[in-house]
């Protein structure tokens, strides 16, 4: 999930930062981490044996949610 988070900050940043050169940087971020992300889930999905890797996935979603509506009021980078 962090993979994954960061991949939409880094997404965010490159796409609303002025500087071509910083944006493009921001972008091979965010394509690094699409990476991780998405190799880490395919390594759950394969090697979590007696784990439905999906109803995981959605119980952290579910989980982050109440952190964000209950702590989090304002988008952030890092809070």
């Amino acid at each position: 999930m962090i993979e994954a988070r960061s991949c939409e900050r880094f997404k965010v940043l490159s796409e609303n930062i002025n500087d071509e050169e910083l944006s493009n940087f921001y972008r091979d971020l965010m394509e690094s981490e699409a990476g991780h992300y998405t190799t880490f889930i395919t390594y759950a999905r394969k090697y979590g044996q007696g784990i439905d890797v999906e109803k995981r996935w959605r119980e952290w979603l579910e989980f982050e949610a109440s952190i964000i509506e209950n702590y989090g009021k304002r988008e952030t980078i890092h809070g």
